[in-house]
């Protein structure tokens, strides 16, 4: 292969070597431009997103070892009735300063109450469930949302049920 290339080289004219030689060097100059200077950038830039990267593989590893210990818990105390179930999700929205942007809490069978929120902030209305389940075991069973008339706010009409 090299032999032959030397044969090819040699048996060209000077003007044609100089014009091979021209053209291989456009062909190095573009391979260096559109190929390797891009690759460079790349490789810096990912050397310096390379820290935050293994930040969030440690809090990812954090998250699933917090997730573990949760699931080993036991699950926390569910309100049986109805009723009881209708005054924890009550006395918990008094505590939240939610209870006047409650339009009903009406009792369901099988330990379920439904309650109807015709305006309330959609943040505020998480914050009440997070709350509601963590202390009294309680889950969304069924819930329509639709967007309020204010922003960020909506009404809610919801089935929750004890555990």
């Amino acid at each position: 292969m090299k032999d032959a290339l030397i044969q090819f080289w040699l048996a060209r004219a000077p003007r044609d070597r100089r014009i091979l030689a021209a053209a291989a060097l456009l062909v190095a100059v573009l391979g260096l431009a559109y190929g390797w200077l891009p690759l460079q950038r790349e490789a810096a830039q990912l050397r310096q997103t390379l820290p935050q990267l293994r930040a969030q593989a440690g809090q990812l590893q954090q998250d699933a070892q917090e997730a573990i210990r949760l699931r080993a818990q036991p699950a926390a105390k569910v309100e049986a009735e109805a009723g009881s179930l209708a005054a924890a999700v009550e006395r918990r929205a008094q505590d939240l300063g939610l209870r006047g942007q409650i339009e009903s809490i009406t009792p369901q069978e099988a330990g379920r109450v439904r309650v109807v929120l015709p305006q309330v902030g959609f943040d505020a209305w998480l914050g009440w469930l997070g709350e509601l389940q963590t202390h009294h075991g309680v889950r969304v069973d069924s819930v329509r949302i639709e967007a309020g008339e204010v922003a960020g706010t909506v009404r809610v009409d919801a089935v929750l049920a004890g555990g």
